[in-house]
């Protein structure tokens, strides 16, 4: 079997011979329980128009020889064509999930935790580094402070609607209790009609430095309310929030896990949604497009 043949089988028939079956189908997207490791919500999908699948619990994605490298696990595309052509002759083959020990977070370890409004000089400097403006970081941002393996740190927190915090300074990434989108409106209890949805809260906080600055290249000049995913593994949490409405603005990533995501909110609400990313199409995210730098 050749990577032309192997790309020519149904990913969709190809994973049913393996016993998985899609949880729903919508907008020609297949949702599936992720065959490459145990989850509850569906965080696979396989797009059966175009033959290839994503998971967003991975950020990977691809035809259905990248796939069988995932399920087993090797590289070596003359392995994987053989396992797939044993497959498509309809030969069963079990998939072996090696167990892995989960490895304990970081944030597990955190003490003394204490959350205070922002206002420490090494975090609005870090904010600067990034150009975004200090008012709109001391409004959206507060400040944690925490004791990790006996020593004393400090950083951002940006709240998400679940009690949580998003965490990050020039040197960590992480997030306080729960993780979750976060949701900002423009008007306390009140939807607008059009929602931007950015990846992450340093675009959030990019965008709204540049609406401030007057920029009409990437900011859309009518009200919205801005939805945070804090992760693309919330993608199913966000879809859920965007059902309130009429136009939906997706600033995300210029990568394979940002245009991935913005196709599925698309598929979700065939009509309702625009990929913005094209405004920033030389520049990896919007903090990138707000600092010049380009890819």
């Amino acid at each position: 079997m050749t990577i032309a043949e192997a790309k020519q089988i149904p990913i969709v028939d190809f994973l049913a011979q393996l016993g998985h079956r899609a949880l729903y189908v919508k907008s020609g997207q297949h949702w599936y329980l992720s065959p490459l490791r145990e989850e509850r919500t569906p965080s696979f999908k396989v797009n059966d128009q175009i033959n290839e699948w994503y998971d967003f619990g991975e950020a990977t994605g691809g035809d259905l020889v990248e796939l069988g490298k995932h399920l087993y696990q090797t590289n070596n595309v003359s392995e994987v064509l053989a396992f797939i052509e044993r497959h498509a002759k309809a030969t069963p083959l079990p998939v072996i999930h090696v167990p892995t020990a989960p490895s304990r977070p970081v944030e597990a370890e955190m003490k003394d935790i204490i959350v205070v409004p922002l206002r420490h000089y090494a975090l609005f400097s870090y904010l600067q580094s990034r150009l975004i403006d200090a008012d709109i970081g001391r409004m959206f941002c507060r400040e944690v402070h925490y004791e990790l393996r006996q020593r004393h740190y400090f950083a951002l927190a940006f709240g998400n609607v679940s009690g949580g915090y998003e965490v990050r300074n020039a040197y960590y990434k992480g997030c306080l209790n729960n993780k979750d989108i976060s949701l900002i409106r423009h008007r306390s209890e009140e939807t607008q009609e059009r929602a931007c949805v950015f990846e992450g809260f340093m675009d959030f906080l990019s965008y709204l430095t540049l609406k401030q600055a007057g920029d009409k290249t990437v900011c859309i000049d009518m009200p919205c309310d801005y939805l945070v995913m804090n992760s693309v593994n919330n993608l199913r949490k966000a879809l859920t929030r965007l059902q309130e409405y009429s136009f939906i603005h997706c600033y995300l990533d210029n990568d394979l896990a940002g245009q991935k995501t913005a196709e599925t909110i698309a598929g979700m609400y065939d009509g309702r949604a625009n990929d913005e990313s094209g405004r920033y199409a030389e520049y990896k995210d919007l903090n990138d497009y707000l600092r010049g730098k380009k890819r």
